[in-house]
Parts: C-alpha cells; sequence; structure tokens
C-alpha cells in the first residue's frame, strides 16, 4: 500500500475530487459521452479540481473471461489503454494516484505483465502508480484529508453488500474518505467514531465518508443484464474536500468538512 501525499495548490480554501474509472474503454457498452460529460465539469472547476484514478479503465476481455466481452471487444488491449491515454492526458496533471482493476489485472495474471502500469508510464505518471490500493493526503488551511483509494472485488450485487465490501477497508487503514468502485454504482454513507484528543484531555467526534464510485457502462446487452444484475445509474461522484473556520472563546478551530454529490 502506497502514501502518496498530493501536490496541489495550498492556498486553494476547497478541493474537489472526482474519481474516474469502471469505463471499460473497448467494450461495446462503454458511454464515452458519459466520461466527456465530466471531464467538462472538471474543466469547470479545473483550478480546484483533482482526479484519482480508479482501475478498469480497459475491458481486456480474455478467452476465459465470463461473458462474451472477448468477441465483442472493439480494440484489444494495448489500444484500449492508447485511447485511455488520449481522453486523460489533457488531465494528467490533476491526476494524484492510480489503482489497477480487476480487468487489467486479467492482462497481469496470464502474462505478467502490469497493463496499469503501463499507462502510467505512457502518462508519464508512474510516482502516482499504487497498484491494488493506496492513501492519498490533501491539506486544506493545514488540515490533513486522507482518502482511501482501491478498486473494490468480490461480490457487491446490491448496495448493502457493496457498501459493507467498501466498509471493511476501515479495517485495514484510517482514512477520513474511502474510494472502492468495481460495482458499477454510486452510494454514499457516513458513520462518526470517538477520537480520543489527548493533548486536551478529551473525545472527538470523526466523520468518516465511504464513497463507490460509478462507472460509464451501459446496461442493456451486456453482461451485467445476462448475469440478472440490476441496472445502475451511469456516472460518477464528486466531492468537495472544505475546511469550516470555527470561533469558540480564544480558539479558532478548523473543522474538516467532506461533501458527496452522487
Amino acid at each position: 500500500m502506497r502514501y502518496i501525499k498530493a501536490e496541489h495548490n495550498r492556498d486553494l480554501k476547497e478541493i474537489i475530487l472526482f474519481p474516474i474509472g469502471d469505463l471499460h474503454i473497448g467494450s461495446p457498452h462503454f458511454d464515452k459521452r458519459e466520461l466527456i460529460s465530466q471531464l467538462k465539469l472538471i474543466d469547470e472547476n479545473r483550478d480546484k479540481a483533482r482526479i484519482i484514478i480508479m482501475g478498469d479503465l480497459a475491458e481486456t476481455a480474455l478467452k476465459d473471461s465470463v461473458g462474451a466481452g472477448v468477441y465483442e471487444q472493439q480494440e484489444n488491449a494495448q489500444h484500449q489503454m492508447m485511447s485511455a491515454k488520449t481522453l486523460l492526458y489533457p488531465y494528467r496533471d490533476l491526476i494524484d494516484g492510480i489503482v489497477t482493476g480487476n480487468h487489467e489485472e486479467r492482462v497481469y495474471k496470464n502474462s505478467g505483465f502490469d497493463l496499469m502500469l503501463y499507462f502510467a508510464q505512457i502518462m508519464d505518471l508512474e510516482n502516482k502508480y499504487m497498484r491494488y490500493q493506496g492513501v492519498i493526503s490533501y491539506t486544506i488551511f493545514k488540515r490533513d484529508f486522507n482518502v482511501s483509494v482501491w478498486h473494490g472485488s468480490g461480490g457487491g450485487g446490491t448496495p448493502g453488500g457493496a457498501m459493507n465490501r467498501l466498509q471493511k477497508q476501515a479495517d485495514t487503514v484510517y482514512a477520513d474518505l474511502y474510494l472502492m468502485g468495481h460495482v458499477h454504482r454510486r452510494q454514499a454513507h457516513t458513520k462518526v467514531i470517538y477520537m480520543p484528543d489527548n493533548r486536551n484531555g478529551k473525545l472527538d467526534l470523526v466523520k468518516q465518508v465511504f464513497v463507490v464510485t460509478g462507472s460509464a457502462l451501459t446496461h442493456e446487452g451486456s453482461y451485467a443484464e445476462m448475469a440478472g444484475f440490476a441496472p445502475t445509474e451511469k456516472g460518477f461522484p464528486k466531492i468537495t474536500l472544505s475546511v469550516e473556520m470555527q470561533v469558540k472563546g480564544d480558539f479558532k478551530l478548523r473543522k474538516k468538512n467532506i461533501k458527496v454529490e452522487i
């Protein structure tokens, strides 16, 4: 697991995170318009936008993959990644972290070739590659936001199943925000825990936010329809990190805020 300190403008009052993944470029069910819509939103917020790549950029269907993807995909794996580069390279300066997905992992298991590392290299972002999971730290007004990033694995056919899978990441690493893709849906959940404040001799309530990060896949005619999975709405969440200044007596407190727009 890698730790990355994000290189962003420290004078910003807020940062907007755009997690992008589960595009499955090369699949006939990849909706390019959905990605273009997200990139336009990033352009509108470019001065404070940051991007995290969540894996499964490419379809990479193999002969032993589930469904008929190996016969349906429109490009080979290398060309799929070159298409991803064409679409995302204009935004490479905003990308803070990259994790691999199970579709890229197919290629690694069959050949030892790390396709997502290849993507990071052709984007000149090898230093942002975290492979399976990692933590990215953002600093706003001297407050650190730790973001856990993981593509996801296993089932998640129901909203509850997907969120349970994501929340288990809190057993692995502490973070303010947890991101997971893989299940092709968008949803969010929050919880609060007590955190000891040894310096001031008290307990603080700390909020943790869990977000499943969506996809750009249509449902009709896809493997998801064949397998009987319910359709999910396309698109990606918009997550705003900010710090609220609060005055209590002679003290100024910096309260961390995380706002999720699904």
